[in-house]
């Protein structure tokens, strides 16, 4: 029994552990891809253009002065010439009090960049340290808002990542983790200490995941690096093994029941015990070890039987349905945008790999719509970031008012929403964005700062898979995005469309 049933939920023990390390590991992955969309925003505004070219004082104190970085949800932003050098710095306390450095942002970068100009690369996101404080940092080449031209310089953002983001992560990943300091890697002797492999992040290069067993928890271990990809700290996650605890208990009990028939029965019932014993045992063995390998939490063993194996089954399935309802809830909870209650960027991802691998069977056309609000980041310096979420609400809200069951709204970055329409051609695809963009004008969210509308306005960008193509899915999503920043460029407030292969948009 030891060696049937203990390996099966050793084996689903693993699994949950790395599906928690992966979901934990993807918390700080969004926090980094919620920065970047806002550093790359900022980074082709025509405004911080011509202030790199001609500094402003007024802008600069508009923008990163102390009053406009008391109000953001922003510790530091700093801007970079094209030689490298530091023209402009606006800092807010971090959490512990202290203010953030200028010199901990230039040095790192001025190392990468050795000396040289300003390389034009898109944007680029990894975590530091500032004052002892875990932050996100981003950075994006100043351009034109056309995207054409030398970059003028680096605009540079970083965020703490604070008790609220942390607890959001620890929630998301269902289980408590702690950030410690880098102290080279752990030691155990093996074979207790593992190494395991995760799937590509990202923003996170490195995908080695240590595991440390003990009799009563699994702790795992994961190397978080710096700016320049050196080791910064250890993220550490310690999970109970409540299901190798209850496997031993029940194999003990059985054992000992076992024990017991054996000496009262001798050899007249050993015929007995491999008909209603070890037959049965084999089965819930190959029952479960089908279970592992399709991972589907929610099933149930069916044995209807008034006795050990009975009660032993029946342990198995309570454990079972504990396990599917929290793996269920921790699946929404991160596969949800926890502000909109529409789907993240990582269910997006999914569902968008999920329609080109149904695509590649029966061909049909595929439209994206990818909706950014217009002039949001003066929106939220009007009127304040909570009355911003209570406007992002209302727009995942009116996205969900559209949709059919088959089509998935979701948000996947700051002020950026997405809508993937399987089965919808172009002129389907054109109409609902109109539509969209005339609902949320008829919204009226006032919006005063606003140089497109007195009222709240979103730029939408499409693009169309047509049935008789192929390619992947990054190809329409790059589609939609140079769609959405035609609609920009075109004054925004407006629908723009492109078709596979690339096409003009109009």
């Amino acid at each position: 029994m030891k060696n049937s049933l203990l390996p099966a939920f050793d084996s689903i023990e693993k699994r949950f552990a790395q599906d928690s390390a992966k979901r934990l590991l993807s918390g700080f992955d969004e926090q980094l891809s919620g920065l970047s969309v806002l550093n790359r925003d900022w980074a082709y505004w025509d405004e911080l253009y011509n202030h790199m070219l001609r500094p402003n004082k007024a802008f600069e104190s508009s923008n990163i002065g102390p009053p406009a970085m008391s109000t953001s949800n922003l510790n530091a932003v700093l801007f970079i010439d094209r030689k490298g050098r530091p023209a402009g710095f606006g800092a807010r306390a971090l959490g512990n009090g202290l203010m953030p450095r200028q010199e901990d942002l230039v040095e790192p970068l001025q190392r990468r960049w050795v000396g040289q100009p300003v390389p034009a690369q898109s944007t680029q996101c990894g975590l530091t340290f500032m004052q002892k404080v875990l932050a996100a940092v981003c950075w994006t080449p100043i351009v034109h808002s056309d995207g054409r031209g030398a970059s003028v310089g680096v605009v540079v953002m970083a965020r703490e990542l604070n008790d609220s983001a942390l607890a959001v992560i620890a929630q998301n990943a269902g289980a408590a983790f702690s950030i410690e300091p880098h102290t080279g890697p752990p030691t155990a002797a093996a074979p207790a200490l593992l190494t395991w492999e995760l799937p590509k992040f990202l923003h996170f290069a490195n995908r080695s995941l240590t595991a440390l067993y003990d009799a009563s928890s699994i702790t795992l271990r994961y190397q978080l690096q710096d700016l320049e990809a050196q080791p910064l700290a250890w993220v550490r996650m310690r999970l109970e093994r409540n299901l190798a605890a209850q496997a031993q208990h029940i194999v003990s009990d059985v054992a000992v029941q076992l024990a017991v028939v054996a000496l009262a029965t001798g050899l007249v019932l050993l015929l007995t015990v491999h008909l209603w014993l070890v037959r049965p045992i084999r089965r819930l063995h190959a029952d479960l070890a089908s279970l592992t390998a399709s991972r589907r939490w929610d099933s149930v063993l069916a044995y209807d039987r008034p006795d050990e194996i009975g009660a032993l089954t029946q342990g198995v399935n309570a454990l079972l349905q504990v396990l599917g309802e929290q793996v269920e809830a921790l699946e929404t909870l991160s596969s949800t945008d926890a502000l909109t209650g529409i789907a993240n960027r990582r269910q997006f991802d999914e569902r968008l790999a999920y329609e080109f691998v149904r695509l590649a069977r029966r061909p049909a056309p595929l439209s994206l719509l990818l909706l950014d609000v217009d002039h949001f980041k003066r929106y939220n310096d009007l009127y304040g970031h909570p009355m911003g979420d209570i406007a992002l609400q209302k727009i995942g809200g009116l996205l969900q008012k559209f949709c059919r069951q088959q089509d998935l709204p979701a948000r996947i970055g700051g002020e950026e929403f997405a809508l993937l329409l399987p089965e919808t051609d172009a002129a389907g695809a054109i109409a609902l964005a109109e539509k969209l963009r005339q609902a949320l004008h008829g919204l009226a969210i006032v919006h005063d700062h606003s140089p497109t509308d007195p009222l709240v306005t979103a730029s939408i960008g499409i693009a169309t898979w047509g049935s008789d193509h192929r390619g992947e899915a990054s190809a329409l999503l790059l589609q939609a995005d140079e769609a959405l920043y035609s609609a920009k460029r075109s004054g925004r407030n407006r629908v723009c469309h492109r078709r596979y292969p690339d096409l003009p948009a109009h």
